[in-house]
């Protein structure tokens, strides 16, 4: 902390003018932001600086969850299945690549940057696509299956919810348009793998050290092995977003999950 300390002036400029100090007169913020400071742990320790009181996990565990290589090689060391993956910065020669890949950001949200390639044809736009958000990238080997999450509140997982897509993957576009992806939760799969699913999300939650509210992303390949994408440690808030859709499904309405979300993040402070 006393680190945090020294760089807080760095910290506050990455914030507007008075925020602070609207934040500290709160009892509490509720944060529901996506990306950049908002999910890597420095908006986070900014608060905790300034004693402000915060919904969700703490720094540590959201710059662990944001930072995607550090994560999977975390959840590869503790036995939980993840697509296997290469790391190329710009200053390396490229890895040698079995296509089709997934070449994503290392610390980015929303999906912003994500390619899907299938040969070598637009490597190099796809990279300089992702320069300018990222200098680490990932390149990660590409599953087919059916999507799902697993949305956690406090200790508990919330019901399986599949995503199809209508078009490509589960996007930036995808995500936020209305009508672009078909949502199902919960979902149409047997018992034992929704609660394998359940099971894994919480593992990757504990893993990570995540606190109050995450959720949990996952490919399921057609033998139903279970590949963990990544954690999301301020998943996404409007009312038709994944996680208020799963508590919706375990009859948790909209407003009382952004109550819940407040009385579990008050339990950090007491």
């Amino acid at each position: 902390m006393e680190v945090l300390r020294k760089q807080q002036n760095n910290q506050k400029s990455l914030i507007g003018p008075n925020v602070l100090e609207i934040c500290q007169n709160a009892d509490i913020c509720f944060l529901a932001l996506h990306g950049g400071i908002g999910e890597n742990g420095q908006l986070q320790a900014l608060f905790d600086i300034y004693g402000i009181q915060y919904t969700g996990s703490c720094y540590e565990s959201s710059l662990l969850a944001m930072n995607k290589i550090i994560s999977k090689e975390l959840m590869a060391f503790n036995g939980i299945n993840t697509p296997r993956w290469d790391i190329y910065d710009f200053e390396k020669e490229l890895p040698e690549i079995n296509y089709p890949v997934v070449v994503k950001p290392n610390d980015n949200g929303s999906s912003i940057g994500v390619v899907i390639l299938n040969n070598s044809d637009d490597l190099h736009t796809a990279l300089e696509g992702i320069k300018d958000i990222s200098h680490t990238i990932l390149i990660e080997e590409k599953i087919e299956g059916r999507e799902f999450s697993v949305g956690i509140i406090g200790k508990t997982a919330l019901p399986v919810i599949e995503i199809i897509p209508k078009k490509g993957f589960f996007d930036y576009q995808s995500k936020y348009q209305a009508g672009a992806s078909e949502e199902i939760s919960p979902a149409n799969i047997p018992d034992s793998l929704a609660e394998e699913l359940q099971n894994t999300a919480l593992k990757v939650y504990n893993l990570l050290g995540l606190k109050v509210y995450s959720r949990i992303d996952f490919i399921v390949d057609k033998d139903n092995v279970i590949y963990c994408i990544e954690a999301n440690s301020l998943p996404g808030m409007t009312q038709t977003s994944l996680l208020p859709q799963e508590a919706f499904a375990n009859q948790i309405s909209y407003e009382d999950l952004c109550e819940l979300i407040i009385k579990e993040s008050l339990k950090k402070y007491s």
